[in-house]
């Protein structure tokens, strides 16, 4: 069954990247004049939302640097059963490279520095864009995050609190793959790809390069300054990654990474065997009210598997909810799909915003005698914005862990309490 997989995310991956050649090439000798496209003479940099720009009048060519940085400290109140370490880390340092060539073709580098590593390759893509009338396409094809959840694709520039529900235990992160994304100017979105593993994963020993894929679809029944109403799904379908002798782990930490990564990850299904694949879907709302936002997700994760085995499914989500005491209000970004920054504050001293989350996540499924744990994060919180670029996090959670939610058995399943702190600063 592994083997159809493959062939089958080859034959589609052929055939998407012969569309995107063919198309590209046929547009561009249509539309640019090439005399004149090759060159171009940059105006002098200038700040555009907190990026420094290079761009040249007609606007064929665009080169911006985007550098943030995220420092943050954390104290937890813990039992003597589970001593977690306080402490403050360079949770990002991240440096960021994108350019407009060719008037319709973009390209993008993002390393992050972040956790006392070297330079860590996350983003590196190509990207070229068509226009259809009222709608855009975008063909994309490089390593980046794979479309799903509305949080986990929300930059953590934009996130209201420190990390995201559940520490995205359901979704993964970036992968290699081609995706083509289609959307209007007013109320939809929607994306479909196909994505391979890990862009440090190069060399398979056993197996072939696993594929999968995956698709989102966004609607705005309301979209308008101030007021906006967001409905989206998303859904996937991948077998084990290659060499992992078809198997599959969940594993989630308590929405902080201060404390060690690898010991305070309560939940935990262990190796799950004999896995054919695993589907997941998610269903997206949101909505901005002035100066309100709330925000809910409901997300599973199936695992068919092999040999008449039990099929687990896990489930989570959360519900959380913010309010800017001071008048601003989210924006929304539809060639993205998802929410955008809020207005530059209105007081010359900042803005201040108020939040609250409620997060379950829940990878116990008795039937298939699988216990990995359920945790439920309650987190309250107040930002501080000096600036639209400069933004301080200030979070306090209740962590309540069941029984089951003991890291596979190498931890106490107690509650707990935490207070985290950031520093987020946009650099141009």
């Amino acid at each position: 069954m592994k083997s159809i997989w493959t062939t089958v995310a080859k034959v589609v991956s052929m055939v998407c990247l012969c569309a995107f050649a063919g198309m590209a090439m046929d547009t561009q000798a249509q539309d640019l004049d090439t005399t004149k496209i090759h060159s171009a003479i940059l105006k002098p940099g200038e700040i555009q939302e907190g990026i420094l720009v290079f761009e040249d009048e007609a606007g064929d060519w665009k080169i911006w640097w985007d550098h943030r940085m995220y420092w943050d400290i954390a104290v937890y109140n813990t039992p003597d059963e589970i001593p977690m370490q306080n402490g403050m880390q360079l949770r990002r340092g991240i440096i960021q490279f994108k350019a407009t060539m060719y008037r319709d073709w973009e390209a993008y580098i993002d390393l992050n520095a972040g956790r006392g590593s070297g330079a860590t390759p996350r983003d590196f893509w190509l990207k070229r864009y068509f226009d259809i009338g009222d709608w855009t396409l975008e063909l994309q094809a490089g390593n980046f995050k794979e479309v799903s959840g509305l949080e986990r694709l929300t930059s953590s520039r934009m996130l209201t609190f420190l990390e995201r529900s559940g520490d995205s235990i359901f979704e993964e992160g970036r992968r290699k793959g081609f995706v083509a994304t289609l959307y209007n100017n007013h109320n939809f979105w929607t994306e479909w790809g196909i994505h391979g593993q890990v862009i440090d994963e190069n060399r398979f020993e056993e197996d072939n390069e696993a594929f999968g894929f995956n698709g989102r679809m966004v609607f705005l029944p309301i979209h308008q300054h101030r007021r906006i109403v967001h409905l989206g799904a998303w859904g996937s379908i991948r077998p084990p990654d290659a060499d992992n002798d078809n198997r599959v782990r969940l594993r989630g930490r308590p929405e902080s990474r201060i404390s060690d990564n690898s010991s305070y990850r309560f939940l935990n299904t262990g190796h799950i065997t004999d896995v054919d694949n695993y589907t997941r879907f998610g269903l997206e709302f949101g909505a901005v009210m002035g100066s309100f936002q709330i925000q809910s997700e409901y997300k599973r994760f199936h695992v068919n598997r092999m040999n008449n085995l039990p099929d687990p499914s896990f489930w989570g989500g959360y519900l959380k909810a913010s309010y800017f005491l001071t008048g601003e209000s989210r924006g929304y970004a539809i060639s993205e799909g998802e929410f955008a920054n809020f207005d530059h504050p209105v007081n010359s001293w900042g803005a201040l915003q108020l939040a609250a989350r409620y997060s379950i996540h829940d990878v116990t499924d008795k039937d298939a005698d699988i216990y990995g744990g359920r945790q439920d994060i309650l987190t309250l919180g107040l930002n501080y914005y000096a600036t639209r670029f400069i933004k301080f996090n200030f979070n306090y959670a209740f962590v309540f862990n069941d029984k089951y939610a003991d890291g596979d058995g190498s931890l106490v399943p107690k509650d707990f309490s935490m207070f985290q702190t950031r520093m987020l600063v946009r650099l141009p």
